[in-house]
């Protein structure tokens, strides 16, 4: 078995159990790219109702996929419940399942209910090899998020922040590779680690992407001619991904007599008040919410209408959407988050707005949509750059990094 304990949860419509669309494929390429070598996935998690679920959601089962879920406890367990009984039961079934547990692939994630964690450790003192997954920086995102209206607020973030970076250390030293996303975790972690693979946490096949032709032909439309330049988003609608103040930036760039408009691709709690917004700034004619999609081709070809990716955030993080605008054909548009400038640096297909500059970055949009030829470059690197980025390569590299690793733990455990 290849154990997965992890924080995003397991919805159950009735007894049948759901996975959000982009998760689920997620695991299948990674059962697909390990193959049958450690025995079936299986997802340790909370649960929670699939109505309360916001995304597409889709059932998963050890029969039909190879991949078994296993729903720990209640997703809202407070954590007075999870320290008086819930934890313990939950130590319980994941210790019964390391019996028959051939490698564990474990995060930091939830530092006061901390399973996870737990789960890799117990792991390695079985001498099961583990594999510690870390896909932001989660301690940074912590203190850049926390409530800090009061001084208890301001405390318990920084108490969490704190016990999340001790555990994060500590499971670094202990997992026998480290799968770190951005050159901020891995500057921060890094040298702590046995191993250390970058990740590229993609989604999309090679056989998936827009084909070129189609990008061309969109770019010349957009260059030659006088139609908008239409702007994309895909993910959740909710208040960390800022789309709010896309919104006011694309009205405001609109106000210096741009052309532009944007389509959202997604659901989520904020989309009532983002179209109400929309409706305020006089933006309604122009801004297109497309509804949630599943994750797979239908939803890079829909990306692939527009022409460039808009992303205004109000925390610095590691969206996979940046990515899929790639295999969509798309260059980037972006505050200069530090995952932002990384993507620059290593493919040059963005342009940066300064963060929460709002009026700063309206100008340079306008400038943009009045100076169309700067997309074709920075086109051409998001082409260059979406094979290379693609889930079966990506896939591949992080299936052989796993075997090595396995390998190099046997040696040394019979050395």
């Amino acid at each position: 078995m290849y154990l997965i304990p992890i924080t995003v949860p397991i919805f159950l419509d009735g007894d049948r159990p759901m996975l959000a669309t982009d998760w689920k494929r997620a695991l299948v390429l990674l059962r697909d790219s390990l193959g049958d070598r450690y025995g079936p996935l299986a997802v340790a998690a909370p649960f929670a109702p699939a109505d309360e679920s916001d995304q597409p959601l889709e059932a998963v089962g050890l029969a039909q996929d190879g991949i078994e879920p296993l729903p720990l406890f209640p997703r809202e367990t407070r954590l007075r419940s999870y320290w008086r009984g819930t934890g313990q039961r939950v130590a319980e079934l994941i210790a019964d399942r390391l019996a028959g547990t051939q490698v564990l692939h474990g995060t930091v994630e939830d530092p006061l209910r901390p399973f996870c964690y737990n789960a890799l450790m117990s792991a390695s003192r079985a001498g099961i090899p583990t594999i510690l997954v870390q896909d932001q920086d989660v301690t940074a995102s912590m203190r850049d998020i926390g409530d800090r209206r009061t001084l208890r607020a301001r405390l318990m973030t920084e108490v969490q922040a704190r016990v999340h970076e001790a555990q994060t250390r500590r499971a670094t030293r202990t997992a026998d590779l480290c799968l770190f996303k951005g050159r901020g975790t891995i500057a921060r972690y890094g040298g702590l680690a046995r191993a250390v693979l970058p990740i590229e946490d993609t989604s999309y096949l090679s056989h998936e992407v827009v084909p070129e032709p189609e990008v061309r032909a969109r770019l010349a439309s957009l260059v030659g001619s006088a139609r908008p330049l239409r702007f994309g988003f895909c993910g959740r609608l909710v208040h960390l991904k800022g789309l709010d103040r896309s919104l006011r930036i694309l009205a405001a760039a609109r106000a210096m007599g741009a052309n532009v408009g944007l389509d959202i691709v997604g659901t989520g709690p904020e989309e009532d008040r983002l179209r109400a917004l929309a409706s305020e700034l006089g933006m309604q004619e122009h801004v297109r919410f497309v509804g949630g999609m599943a994750y797979g081709p239908a939803l890079i070809r829909r990306l692939g209408q527009c022409d460039a990716l808009l992303f205004n955030p109000r925390m610095s993080e590691t969206p996979r959407m940046l990515f899929d605008a790639y295999a969509a054909g798309l260059p980037l548009v972006a505050d200069g988050i530090d995952y932002v400038l990384e993507r620059r640096e290593s493919e040059g297909a963005a342009v940066v707005l300064p963060w929460n500059r709002d009026e700063d970055a309206a100008g340079l949009v306008a400038r943009l949509d009045a100076e169309r030829q700067q997309l074709v470059p920075l086109t051409e690197r998001a082409l260059s750059a979406r094979i290379y980025h693609a889930a079966d390569t990506w896939y591949r590299r992080r299936a052989e990094a796993t075997h090595e690793m396995v390998e190099r733990h046997r040696r040394e455990r019979t050395s």
